[in-house]
């Protein structure tokens, strides 16, 4: 639901780019593999992946958690830092 030209990476000058890892490290990649399997008919497993309302929803929700994992592991290293020099 992006264009085109949202997908260029700067830093190395390509006007397409993606990034995923093993698909047994994060369920982001997870999902990117089962997409990509789908687009090119490879498995038919999970065709709801191919709604893209319902694949931007789930894109947003793996955004949000993300961050908040993030925020999560954060505020985690403050606390005991704070523990730690108390």
């Amino acid at each position: 639901m992006l264009q085109q030209s949202d997908f260029h990476h700067y830093g190395l000058a390509t006007p397409i780019y993606t990034h995923f890892t093993s698909p047994i490290r994060r369920y982001a990649d997870i999902i990117v593999h089962r997409l990509l399997a789908a687009c090119i008919g490879a498995d038919a497993t999970y065709p709801s992946l191919l709604d893209k309302k319902a694949s931007t929803a789930l894109c947003y929700n793996l955004n949000y958690r993300n961050r908040q994992a993030q925020y999560a592991g954060r505020a985690s290293v403050a606390l005991h830092t704070h523990l730690f020099f108390r």
